[in-house]
């Protein structure tokens, strides 16, 4: 089966975050992590067979985390672990060579599932949500972070950078240096501090503080007996804040970063600043035009050719390569690898070409990092057209 997952191009663009780490290219960052890697796996692994029903991957994730938990409370070293992973009633696993295709795509899909009922926010900045019935789903995905990190596979670089800091236990104040009003959720709270924000009278501001939608304030931590005013607005956006961010999730947050130290891995990297762009998005630590280019073209270069059509559609797909922005690369590398960021073990990208010769739109078997260069464009204008909507549209 041939498809490509949803390509989400707003959480590619929207990176409300940028972790600052010196990192020159994705090669030299891998090379950077990896014996922290090591470290923590150890000389001990456990290759897992599973078979696995593509379309209940979340709930089947979360049950085999969740019972990781317990081991965890009685203090039992646990080994590492290598899901070998097929999709149940699908003829592709027979082309699935190492686990590692289906395996990535099985981490991909519930980091996404885990993206949409668990947290909240826009974008990569996403904040887990309170919600005290979830603490065995949250520490679940702890779990499971790790065990994809460990495997080389992906990281889950979504998370606010005040959140990370706060489970990797920095001080309060670096906390707060890195809280940002814009970073709590948008709805009808949103709305009353946005008019606490932009008041500047001392009624406008009694008016924001006393709305129906404002008895948050009640929580917030203000000191007793200190008035809300517009002398002290800043102080009081600045308590919002955190508590809209991290104190009414910090239960989420803890279960999180309980999670997250599953085989020691969150002791083992607390001071390791080369991980941080695995939670936390950064712009450094991306898929860029280059990377791209650098896995395409040699293997354009070398495609076997043996009809005028197949010459034409290579150089064809050649022009499309080479004129790559920095979006147009990461929604590419998406349609080809289903992944959003690079993984930590180096990918092997394929092109084909496809037996249809009438297939205008290009095509991946994701599992496999193949795309398959289309055929049926009549000249090179067609050509971009189709293999940019593919890119742009859903596709099953």
């Amino acid at each position: 089966m041939k498809y490509t997952f949803v390509l989400l191009e707003g959480l590619l663009k929207d990176a409300m975050r940028l972790a600052h780490v010196a990192v020159s290219d994705i090669y030299s960052y891998r090379e950077g992590i990896k014996p922290a890697i090591d470290k923590i796996t150890g000389d001990k692994e456990k290759v897992v067979q599973m078979e696995v029903d593509k379309t209940k991957i979340y709930e089947h994730a979360m049950a085999r985390y969740i019972g990781k938990i317990r081991p965890m409370r009685t203090g039992m070293k646990p080994t590492h672990e290598c899901p070998v992973i097929t999709f149940t009633g699908e003829d592709e696993n027979k082309f699935d060579v190492d686990g590692s295709g289906f395996r990535r795509q099985y981490y991909s899909i519930f980091f996404q599932e885990c993206l949409r009922r668990l947290f909240e926010g826009s974008g990569r900045n996403q904040l887990p949500k309170h919600d005290l019935t979830k603490k065995d789903e949250f520490t679940a995905l702890g779990i499971a972070i790790v065990e994809a990190i460990l495997n080389g596979d992906c990281g889950f670089p979504y998370l606010n950078n005040a959140v990370f800091m706060s489970i990797l236990g920095k001080s309060d104040d670096e906390i707060e240096l890195s809280l940002n009003i814009t970073d709590i959720p948008l709805g009808d709270v949103w709305n009353t501090v946005k008019k606490i924000q932009d008041a500047k009278t001392e009624s406008e501001m009694t008016e924001a503080i006393s709305e129906d939608s404002a008895n948050f304030l009640n929580f917030i931590g203000w000191p007793g007996g200190q008035l809300m005013t517009l002398k002290n607005k800043h102080s009081l956006l600045h308590y919002i804040t955190k508590w809209f961010v991290i104190d009414q999730r910090l239960s989420e947050i803890e279960q999180l970063k309980k999670g997250l130290n599953y085989m020691g891995f969150l002791d083992t990297i607390r001071a390791n600043t080369w991980f941080e762009p695995l939670f936390v998005y950064s712009e450094q630590y991306s898929i860029t035009a280059n990377y791209v280019k650098q896995k395409l073209e040699p293997l354009l270069d070398k495609l076997p050719t043996k009809t005028d059509i197949q010459r034409k559609a290579q150089k064809q797909a050649k022009v499309c390569i080479d004129a790559l922005d920095e979006t147009q690369a990461r929604l590419l590398f998406a349609f080809i690898t289903g992944l959003y960021d690079p993984p930590i073990i180096e990918e092997t990208f394929c092109v084909e070409f496809n037996t249809n010769k009438d297939m205008c739109y290009p095509t991946s078997y994701t599992c496999l990092n193949k795309l398959f260069l289309p055929l049926g464009n009549k000249d090179i204008d067609k050509f971009k057209e189709s293999f940019w909507a593919a890119l742009y549209d859903v596709q099953r």
